[in-house]
């Protein structure tokens, strides 16, 4: 439940950017359409990123090379 609000939230504050730095009024119809195009474009880009970021994380070596004692630092409690 706390990440759906956080995920509105962050929608919501996002939207309010996009109103304050434009200078839309949603009120008007030729306005309101300007500001979905705005919304949409940065939830698209938010989405590409977001794509790159995970195909990023998941190409990268999370394990170490190789499992030998030169890794292991001196006098830890795994040194040999």
């Amino acid at each position: 439940m706390k990440i759906y609000l956080f995920i509105l939230k962050f929608l919501f504050i996002g939207a309010l950017f996009i109103v304050s730095n434009n200078n839309l009024h949603l009120i008007n119809l030729e306005e309101r359409n300007v500001f979905y195009s705005y919304f949409y474009s940065w939830l698209s880009g938010l989405f590409d990123s977001v794509g790159q970021i995970t195909g990023y994380v998941t190409k990268s070596q999370w394990l170490p090379q190789t499992n030998s004692p030169q890794n292991i630092p001196e006098g830890s409690f795994l040194s040999p």
